[in-house]
């Protein structure tokens, strides 16, 4: 899936600027035009020539790493052999987001207004849609491999392993937010808690599919 909008790689800059910013403890709301070209290295004026406003910035932000996100994830799971590779590899890849992109990325979407995400939605609604799109390819082809690993019931139907994996999957990061929040180490790569959270949902997933 290609992007639907083109960005230069000065407007890359910009969102990695915010984005950097963000990772260092600024709020979107204190942050200035000028804070984000100084991030970016580039000069304030040359900002405007790409956005108007920081409003406008911040929308084509969350656009931009949508999009990455997406790609850098339909890279891992295109890779796996196996449903259950690849099941693991959305949650080792939901765990890496939490611990290093999430809030960042959160702090973006949440300084938007509900005027600015309809915009959002409705200037990038082919990007969202193919986005849409992929991630049914995506449920398609791991409901192929399960059914030709005989991991799925006869009666299972599409929809049903959409429903389940999405659910428990949604499930499995409340969890790992849940544990982000009370643990002092906020790591938790191979800790024995994501360990034993990761088979506890891999094996609901798998009961729930017979």
């Amino acid at each position: 899936m290609k992007q639907t909008k083109e960005y230069s790689e000065k407007e890359k800059s910009i969102f990695k600027g915010i984005m950097d910013l963000l990772n260092q403890g600024y709020r979107i709301h204190e942050m200035k035009v000028a804070d984000i070209a100084a991030a970016a290295g580039i000069g304030k004026g040359t900002v405007y020539e790409y956005f108007a406003t920081k409003e406008e910035i911040i929308r084509e932000a969350i656009s931009y790493h949508v999009y990455q996100e997406y790609e850098r994830l339909t890279a891992l799971i295109t890779e796996q052999p196996s449903l259950i590779a690849t099941i693991v590899t959305i949650m080792d890849y939901l765990v890496d987001m939490l611990r290093t992109r999430f809030s960042s990325f959160l702090f973006m979407v949440l300084d938007l207004g509900q005027s600015d995400i309809k915009q959002l939605i409705s200037e990038d609604s082919n990007l969202f849609t193919e986005i849409r799109s992929g991630v049914l390819e995506h449920i398609e082809q791991m409901y192929k491999k399960g059914k030709e690993e005989n991991l799925i019931g006869e009666n299972v139907a599409v929809k049903d392993f959409s429903l389940v994996v999405y659910g428990i999957i949604a499930a499995f990061t409340n969890e790992v937010i849940f544990l982000m929040d009370t643990r002092k180490d906020k790591n938790l790569k191979n800790s024995d808690d994501l360990l034993e959270l990761k088979e506890r949902a891999i094996k609901l997933i798998l009961k729930a599919l017979k």
